[in-house]
């Protein structure tokens, strides 16, 4: 038989799949951009400094990171019907002891729970979109998931803000918890691995021989596989710094900086955080569509991280002096630039790696941006703790290196991802 890859016409019940891990996805989110909004409450609650108050957003990202290499493999032998089913149990439990916490050892533990359950949600999700979605829709596939996603940080913006309010930022978190608890339910449902769990035919067929056949791959040549591989490391380290500057700021300083610089209330800085959110929708639509114009995953990766520098230069000329129209604009551009090109980037590593370690290569691929996550938001809450103004209120300039830090990673993370060697597809 000729090495010729066979389509089968994909089933509409691949949307079903889509939608409801999507919206385990955007839990994640939620999960993972509500400590911006909530930061000042959680900081007066347990009277911690900046320092602390980052590492505590930042223990959803220690396990997080950890799991990626391992959650793969998992996924690759369990399935993601099962994982992920057990993750939202997992975070759900996480939400409710984050709630109950009376000091930061056990709020910072509850976070590690938190973080462990979610981690292993997206690489399961593209792992079962490679069974439900022809090649040719993989990109718009795992950009609808992260668009999905992005309704997860507007719901942790001024929603969020406003459920504080009313019920305080515990009772929001029980909520979170129930909202956990539910998808958890959908998942077990309605989620099955591939088209043939239903009886439907196969996507695709890929005939013998073919580079991507789906045959087992014993673990000990996986692991060379992968960590050899120059361009795994070149579009790991271009993650590494995407998901440290979007997650420090977005996920986290960005509330009070408005809060303080700008002398906003939590609901007006939760409605700016919002715009970040439209960034996050939008983006990765815009990013799928530039993907299939444009050859190079390379030149699309270290495109946006050069357009993320010129954001972060015009934060630095126009620190503390924006006007609230600057501010959106600022916000928006930001999300669209930093969220969008996320699905290229996970395309770009299935290309690269055969589909039976799909699950395992993504989720070694999704460590970076974990780490680079749980390394900036400490790191920014101590070089803003250096100013001394952290009790007393802080002014723009104090933000000032933080900004000069995300500028210096977004340059390193476009040379990266320029000396990238893009695939054909």
């Amino acid at each position: 038989m000729s090495n010729q890859q066979v389509v089968c016409r994909a089933s509409s019940y691949r949307w079903v799949i889509l939608g409801i891990l999507s919206f385990s996805y955007l839990l994640v989110f939620v999960h993972r951009m509500c400590p911006a909004v909530l930061a000042e409450d959680i900081m007066h609650s347990f009277g911690a400094s900046g320092a602390v108050t980052g590492l505590l957003a930042s223990a959803y990202f220690y396990p997080y990171a950890l799991m990626q290499g391992p959650g793969g493999f998992i996924t690759d032998r369990l399935g993601t019907r099962r994982l992920v089913t057990l993750s939202m149990l997992v975070a759900s439990v996480g939400s409710v002891l984050f709630a109950l916490s009376s000091g930061v050892t056990s709020a910072f533990l509850s976070r590690v729970l938190v973080g462990l359950g979610v981690s292993v949600v997206l690489v399961p999700t593209y792992k079962a979109l490679t069974a439900w979605f022809p090649v040719k829709d993989y990109v718009l596939g795992t950009s609808l998931v992260i668009a999905v996603a992005g309704l997860g940080a507007l719901l942790a913006g001024s929603p969020l803000a406003g459920l504080s309010e009313a019920i305080g930022w515990r009772g929001s978190f029980w909520v979170i918890a129930g909202l956990t608890m539910a998808n958890a339910a959908l998942v077990w449902f309605l989620v099955r691995d591939k088209p043939q769990d239903l009886g439907l035919p196969p996507v695709e067929t890929i005939a013998e021989g073919d580079h991507h056949a789906a045959k087992s791959v014993p673990l000990r040549q996986v692991l060379p596989m992968v960590l050899g591989n120059r361009d795994f490391w070149l579009l790991a380290g271009w993650f590494f710094f995407n998901g440290g500057v979007l997650f420090s700021f977005a996920g986290l300083w960005a509330g009070p900086y408005y809060m303080q610089a700008y002398a906003m209330s939590k609901t007006q800085a939760g409605q700016v955080i919002n715009v970040f959110s439209f960034g996050l929708v939008f983006g990765p639509l815009i990013f799928a569509w530039i993907a299939a114009k444009v050859p190079s995953r390379g030149a699309v990766l270290g495109g946006s991280m050069v357009a993320w520098s010129a954001i972060l230069v015009w934060i630095l000329l126009r620190n503390g002096s924006m006007s609230l129209t600057e501010i959106y604009a600022f916000n928006l551009i930001f999300g669209l630039v930093g969220a969008g090109p996320a699905g290229v980037c996970f395309a770009a590593v299935k290309e690269r790696f055969p589909v039976s370690i799909a699950g395992t290569v993504t989720g070694f691929t999704y460590v970076l941006p974990m780490i680079g996550s749980a390394l900036y938001q400490p790191l920014a809450g101590a070089i803003l703790d250096r100013s001394g103004n952290l009790s007393a209120g802080l002014g723009a300039a104090d933000f000032t290196p933080l900004f000069w830090l995300y500028l210096a990673s977004t340059v390193i993370g476009a040379i990266m991802a320029y000396a990238y060697r893009t695939q054909k597809h």
